[in-house]
C-alpha cells in the first residue's frame, strides 16, 4: 500500500515537472503548450531559403581573377533581408508545429474568434479565416505573442524540446541543398 502511494507521488511530481517545462505563458496571459518538432521539418524550412551568394568582381591586380565581394552594399542588404525572411519562416514553423493553444485569459480572444480577424483585415493583408493553421499562426502573431520576448520564449522552449540549439540553426545554412 505504501509503495503504491509513493509511486503515485513520484509520477504526479514527474507529470507536474513535465507540464511546467512544456508550458509557455506569454506576456498577454495566453498559455501555449510546447511540443517537440521533428528537426527534419525545421531543416527543410531552413533550406528552402538559401543564403544569397556574394557578387563576383574581377580583380585586375590578381590577373583578372574573379573573387566574391561580401562587402558589396547590395549584397549586405540582401543578406539582411534573407536573415529576416528565414528567421520568420523558422519561427512560423516553430509556432505551427511546436505549439498548441491551451488557454487565454478573460478578455483575450482565442484563435477561433472574429474580432482579431477584423483587425487583421484592416492591415490589408491576405486573410484565410477558414484555414485552421493560418488562423492559429496569425492569431499567435497578432494577439497572443505581442512582445518580442514572447517570440524568444517560444523559440527557446520549442527549441529545447526539439533538441535544437543556436549552433544547429546556424549550421543549417551550410546544410547540403541549402543553396539550390
Amino acid at each position: 500500500m505504501k509503495e503504491d502511494s509513493e509511486m503515485k507521488t513520484i509520477r504526479a511530481v514527474a507529470d507536474a515537472k513535465k507540464g511546467a517545462q512544456d508550458e509557455i505563458i506569454l506576456s498577454t496571459g495566453v498559455v501555449l503548450r510546447a511540443v517537440k518538432v521533428n528537426p527534419v521539418m525545421l531543416i527543410r524550412v531552413m533550406t528552402r531559403y538559401p543564403r544569397p551568394k556574394p557578387p563576383l568582381v574581377i580583380m585586375k591586380e590578381m590577373g583578372g581573377r574573379e573573387m566574391e565581394n561580401p562587402d558589396d552594399p547590395d549584397y549586405i542588404e540582401q543578406v539582411k533581408a534573407w536573415e529576416n525572411e528565414s528567421n520568420t519562416m523558422v519561427l512560423n514553423a516553430l509556432i505551427l508545429l511546436g505549439t498548441e493553444f491551451v488557454s487565454a485569459p478573460k478578455g483575450v480572444e482565442g484563435p477561433n474568434g472574429d474580432k482579431w480577424i477584423n483587425k487583421y483585415k484592416l492591415l490589408d493583408m491576405p486573410v484565410r479565416p477558414d484555414d485552421k493553421d493560418w488562423r492559429y499562426l496569425n492569431w499567435v502573431a497578432l494577439v497572443a505573442a505581442t512582445d518580442e520576448s514572447d517570440m524568444v520564449l517560444i523559440q527557446e522552449v520549442v527549441g529545447r524540446l526539439t533538441g535544437i540549439v543556436e549552433a544547429d540553426v546556424k549550421s543549417a545554412e551550410q546544410f547540403p541543398g541549402s543553396d539550390d
